[in-house]
């Protein structure tokens, strides 16, 4: 079985993934999965994954690097696998530089630091649980002009037109057909229908009002709003407090 859930912003919104929010309590296994829309945010900053040795200056990194050893040791040993696809506030550049690895039919990243913690990539497709997944990350931050970039903000936040492109190609493959669509923001066409934030257009949302136009799904869910809407008339779960599931 699996749920849905939104942002979690390391150890910021995590309590939503701990066993007392599950009915099934201890019963979970690693064949069960937490999926994540967006904003994993472990690691975020550049800092958080230096030995414990290696000396920071600032503070806040310091404590950074704690809370993320923290976090990450206790997704480590949580009965479930979690799955996530990333968000704006997640450090690509870390992600990009890591190896990815064949699962479920797609490319995917197994955390180092938690091998039960996996990022479905970008424009992947897969097969879990009986169901079938597609996958596409990312979403322009409406906050990166007050961030840093390379230190709290990345560019690589939007998909680039090689992954869009990739996307495409795997739902074509799939007969533009799967069961459920995992992002982090929505559709372009959806935003002033749903009354959220009226952002100007970005390349992500535009992208996503191509693949709800094509593609045949069950259920799309995203998260990035920070508001929990169930939208059955387009097919839309927009997640962040609320765990959605078992499905």
């Amino acid at each position: 079985m699996f749920y849905v859930t939104g942002d979690i912003h390391g150890g910021i919104d995590i309590a939503k993934l701990s066993g007392k929010n599950f009915p099934e309590g201890k019963a979970l296994s690693r064949k069960d999965y937490i999926i994540i829309c967006g904003d994993f945010g472990l690691p975020f900053l550049p800092t958080d994954t230096l030995p414990m040795e290696k000396q920071i200056s600032t503070p806040w990194r310091r404590s950074g690097r704690k809370e993320y050893r923290y976090w990450i040791s206790w997704l480590s040993e949580r009965p479930y696998t979690v799955l996530w696809v990333d968000g704006n506030h997640d450090n690509h550049c870390y992600w990009n530089g890591q190896q990815s690895v064949e699962w479920n039919g797609g490319r995917a990243h197994i955390h180092p630091d938690a091998e039960n913690v996996i990022h479905l990539m970008r424009g992947e497709y897969y097969e879990i649980d009986g169901n079938t997944f597609w996958a596409m990350g990312g979403a322009a931050s409406h906050d990166r002009f007050c961030r840093k970039e390379g230190e709290n903000w990345w560019p690589e936040e939007i998909p680039d037109d090689s992954q869009m492109q990739h996307g495409t190609d795997t739902l074509a493959a799939h007969g533009w057909k799967t069961d459920y669509i995992l992002t982090h923001t929505l559709p372009q066409k959806l935003v002033h229908p749903l009354g959220l934030r009226l952002d100007p257009p970005e390349p992500t949302r535009e992208y996503f009002d191509y693949i709800h136009e094509n593609t045949d799904f069950r259920c799309w869910f995203c998260g990035h709003y920070h508001i929990d809407l169930d939208c059955p008339e387009y097919r839309m779960r927009i997640l962040y407090r609320d765990l959605a599931g078992p499905f």
